[in-house]
């Protein structure tokens, strides 16, 4: 088990750049509108709405009803809005169309309509609504306690920089070119975790030079300070590139693997060199609050469903008592262990390798996978693998987010190959009270660029669609 400290920004955590900036936010661009929206209060709308945020000046127009569509604020899409309202809480100016009883009606209310919103009070929202950002301020950022402060953690899905992203990288004779557009982003939260699937030697040929299209993955350990710089706080490799390849390097590759990254600074998790080590967790404290990590691997080691996939689960890449690997699914297991260590840290979170490749859902065996999770203590759960982005759910009040796509990797063959996700969650005390879908597309092989807003309002259709495809299941 590793313990280590948050990393230390110039800017702050986002605890104290909230305490930083929202007081000059209040003064210079809100409080002409105090009346509208009150100390500790925020406007929500549906998830499904593809904006993230308003000016100070579109605040007032569209509480008093001038503003009439989203389109008129910054909105990609032509959506009238729909102001709603929480019985006993409404703002000054606001005329609802209709009110509902509490939180939770409305949070229903939102999801059936997209260009719905409401004035609230930051103390009640949580991760089923989109709070709007005020000229780029987040309010969620100082809605936190002393018991129970904000916390920001940043996951993103695929990081394989062999094959022609190596290519690239040797043409530029840059490690670094893969994650520069996304560094700012990354390197704004307080955490950020991914999945990290190629090996690393300094010996070992790159099998692009033999074949293009090889499905082995090798770079270079200039990488690691690369993802460091970048923000990048601690990789899994429990997945299917740890320890299975085709040229059989196996346990050695994977172990010199695990030691580039280990010894230059990034913690590694989802592996070890026994089952034992395997299935612990990485630990942090971010903020006062302690959070575990636990990486499995559901292909290579899907020991519970060894033949839903066919291909390589069941090929000796997970850890035994008496060899080395990753952390296999084995769900009994799995589930002992989040158990065990919801009793131990503040936030669990639980990281997954699972599921169908170029599927737009998760199969049936994911599903059961995550709410497992969740019923055993989980705060959210968070998968990677299939390579293109499959929905989420909330279930139990927790959040479940199916494929977030590849981030780093040379698939350009599709669009749901190039694109994915960077995944933002914020944390109030133990509870998820808002997520963000930074939506990106790998250009040239290579470099994921995040999205306008027209492409991101493309893609999140494709992300609501695979959503309601898994609702009621």
């Amino acid at each position: 088990m590793q313990n280590v400290n948050r990393r230390e920004f110039v800017a702050g955590s986002a605890a104290a750049g909230a305490a930083l900036i929202l007081p000059i936010a209040s003064e210079r661009a809100l409080a002409e509108d105090a009346k509208h929206l009150p100390d500790g209060y925020a406007v929500v709308t549906s998830l499904r709405l593809p904006l993230t945020g308003i000016g100070s000046g579109d605040l007032e127009p569209l509480i008093d009803g001038v503003t009439t569509n989203w389109s008129d604020i910054g909105c990609a899409l032509s959506i009238e809005t729909v102001p709603l309202a929480i019985d006993g809480i409404v703002p000054s100016g606001l005329n609802p169309k209709e009110t509902v009883s509490n939180f939770d009606d409305l949070a229903t209310k939102l999801d059936q309509t997209p260009g719905g919103f409401a004035v609230v009070p930051l103390d009640q929202i949580d991760y089923r609504v989109n709070t709007l950002k005020i000229s780029g301020v987040d309010p969620l950022l100082a809605s936190g306690t002393d018991s129970a402060p904000i916390t920001r953690i940043g996951a993103v899905g695929d990081i394989i920089p062999g094959r022609n992203v190596a290519a690239h990288i040797r043409a530029f004779g840059d490690y670094s070119v893969p994650l520069q557009r996304a560094k700012s982003l990354l390197s704004s939260f307080d955490f950020t975790f991914a999945n990290f699937e190629c090996f690393i030697s300094e010996t070992l040929e790159f099998p692009e030079l033999v074949d293009a299209n090889a499905l082995d993955f090798v770079t270079r350990p200039d990488f690691v300070p690369t993802m460091i710089d970048a923000g990048i706080d601690a990789v899994s490799m429990a997945n299917n590139h740890a320890v299975y390849s085709n040229a059989g390097w196996g346990l050695p590759a994977f172990q010199d693997t695990w030691g580039f990254l280990s010894g230059g600074g990034m913690p590694v998790f989802g592996v070890g060199n026994d089952l034992d080590e395997a299935r612990q967790p990485f630990v942090t404290e971010v903020n006062g609050m302690s959070i575990a990590l636990l990486g499995v691997d559901g292909i290579t080691g899907n020991e519970t469903w060894p033949t839903a996939l066919g291909v390589v689960a069941g090929a000796g890449s997970q850890a035994t008592a008496d060899h080395g690997g990753t952390n296999p699914l084995n769900l009994d297991q799995v589930v002992a262990d989040v158990e065990s260590l919801a009793g131990q840290y503040d936030i669990v979170i639980p990281f997954f390798h699972m599921s169908e490749q170029y599927y737009w859902t998760p199969q049936d065996w994911a599903v059961e996978t995550g709410r497992a999770c969740i019923d055993a203590g989980a705060n959210i759960v968070v998968s990677s693998h299939p390579h293109t982005i499959q929905g989420w759910e909330s279930y139990k009040g927790k959040p479940i987010f199916y494929g977030i796509g590849n981030f780093i990797y040379d698939q350009m063959f599709s669009v749901d190959t190039r694109q994915g996700y960077i995944l933002e969650l914020t944390f109030r005390g133990k509870d998820v009270v808002g997520f963000r879908i930074h939506g990106h597309e790998i250009e040239d092989f290579t470099q994921p660029r995040f999205m306008g807003q027209g492409e991101m309002a493309a893609f999140m259709d494709r992300f609501w669609l695979s959503t309601d495809m898994l609702a009621g299941r």
